[in-house]
């Protein structure tokens, strides 16, 4: 065992003491940010990978971190990371703390696939750390009797592995394909980023051991090719975890945005039952003492000798209740067609309009599009009622006899339009007392719309709302 392997072809080496204490700083860093931020990943409950990334990450800070204190402190001679006088123990501490580390995910990723808890996380990040810890201490004090890992080569020669170091270099670089496939499994499974960015890293820290098994790089000044893919190693997992972070945040807001819907739908089928329920109670209340009412007036003015002056009166007073009949059953009507919203806009439309010219002997056309708005729920009711109010007011105040209903969804916006030829008015004259009007006016600007009349004496009315159409978007079934 006491042979080298060396391939020249391989051989991407330089002696650069900043290059090597500036990459040996930002791998230290890189890796425990990786640990800081897969721990915080963990507390909040996403993913069991986490504390088994910061267990491993913690090894790799640790024996980077002691790499460059020694350098700061200047003991790198004393310690055998000189590459004037090389020794074991370097090598032996980043080996070790590879092994540990690559053992650490593989353990973590099994878990995960077999769905298995882990009771104590600080624990096991804690362990992993003193763990490290212990066996550099047990590697510096038998650094005279370690087998050797790599061999100077000769005088002024940069180092090279022994057979036996080549040899647990490239077990090592199998077990980080290994813990790459794993990961691989788990993106696959869960569709993590962050499983798949692991993968992607995994795959970096096995070529860097492969190169690792020709030529070490633990000593101080000298730079590799392996040093920089075990860089892209820690950095590919920084990125990993923020890229899952980030599409947690965006899994979280659309989340929030469904809710949010759901909680509008639930308002709105109470809304609807609550219609429901004061449509029963209309029905089967005041309309039906309204109508007990009319029976009464009509037995009245039947009584003999009540003179002219009573027949005048009761004639009014039939008349009123037959305006609160009409009145009752108008309120009824919107109220149960409010009930049944759940389908299209547009076929409700069209039946209110038929159910309106069946009522009240008036010629009533509609022309709507076909398939849903495009509005949102809210949208779609204020709507209606527009419609509604409309209707109502050629019925009791236009005095016609032909009106026509027309729909239209064009260029991101819906035009609903409502044209009579009824005796019209002049909408400067009528201002805020028309209570019909002002309502509409007041739910075209709650749904974002705008309103427009067109009225003149003896010449029909028309009325027209332009409400905006939903941002694209996926509607949200239910």
């Amino acid at each position: 065992m006491g042979g080298s392997a060396v391939v020249p072809a391989l051989d991407v080496r330089s002696v650069a003491p900043g290059l090597d204490l500036v990459l040996d700083t930002v791998t230290t860093f890189v890796a425990l940010s990786v640990v800081v931020l897969a721990w915080v990943r963990h507390r909040h409950g996403a993913g069991r990978v986490g504390p088994f990334l910061a267990a491993a990450f913690i090894v790799l800070a640790i024996a980077n971190g002691l790499s460059v204190a020694l350098v700061l402190l200047g003991l790198d001679g004393k310690s055998g990371m000189s590459l004037s006088a090389p020794g074991q123990a370097p090598l032996y501490v980043f080996i070790t703390a590879r092994y540990l580390s690559v053992t650490i995910l593989i353990v973590g990723s099994l878990a995960s696939l077999r769905d298995r808890p882990l009771r104590r996380p600080g624990t096991l990040v804690v362990g992993a750390a003193i763990g490290m810890a212990l066996l550099i201490v047990a590697i510096q004090m038998q650094a005279g009797r370690l087998t050797p890992l790599g061999t100077a080569g000769g005088p002024g020669a940069l180092p090279v592995s022994t057979e036996y170091g080549a040899v647990s270099q490239l077990v090592l670089a199998a077990l980080f394909l290994v813990a790459a496939a794993l990961s691989r499994r788990l993106h696959r499974r869960t569709g993590s980023v962050g499983h798949a960015w692991l993968a992607v890293g995994l795959v970096f820290g096995g070529f860097a051991q492969g190169l690792e098994a020709v030529y070490p790089s633990g000593y101080v000044g000298l730079v590799t090719a392996g040093d920089f893919l075990r860089l892209a190693f820690d950095v590919t997992l920084l990125i990993g975890i923020v890229a899952e972070e980030g599409a947690t945040l965006v899994g979280l807001r659309a989340a929030n945005r469904d809710l949010d819907r759901l909680r509008m739908l639930d308002v709105q089928r109470a809304a609807l039952e609550e219609r429901a329920h004061l449509s029963r109670e209309l029905h089967d209340g005041l309309a039906q003492n309204l109508w007990f009412a009319k029976l009464k007036a009509g037995r009245l003015s039947a009584m003999p000798g009540l003179g002219q002056e009573a027949d005048a009166v009761i004639e009014e007073l039939e008349s009123a209740l037959d305006a609160g009949l009409a009145e009752a059953r108008q309120a009824v009507s919107a109220l149960r067609v409010s009930g049944e919203m759940a389908g299209p806009l547009w076929d409700v439309i069209a039946r209110y309009v038929d159910d309106f010219a069946d009522r009240f002997g008036i010629r009533a056309d509609v022309e709507c599009p076909s398939g849903r708005s495009g509005l949102t729920p809210r949208a779609e009711a204020e709507l209606l009622r527009i419609a509604q109010e409309a209707l109502n007011n050629v019925h009791q105040h236009a005095d016609a006899t032909v009106v026509h209903v027309r729909a239209s969804v064009d260029d991101g916006h819906v035009e609903l339009c409502v044209d009579d030829n009824g005796r019209g008015f002049d909408p400067d004259d009528v201002g805020d007392r028309a209570f019909g009007l002002t309502s509409m006016r007041q739910r075209t600007a709650l749904i974002g719309g705008e309103f427009h009349i067109e009225s003149r004496p003896r010449d029909g009315t028309r009325l027209r709302v332009v409400v905006p159409l939903l941002p694209a978007s996926a509607p949200l079934q239910t």
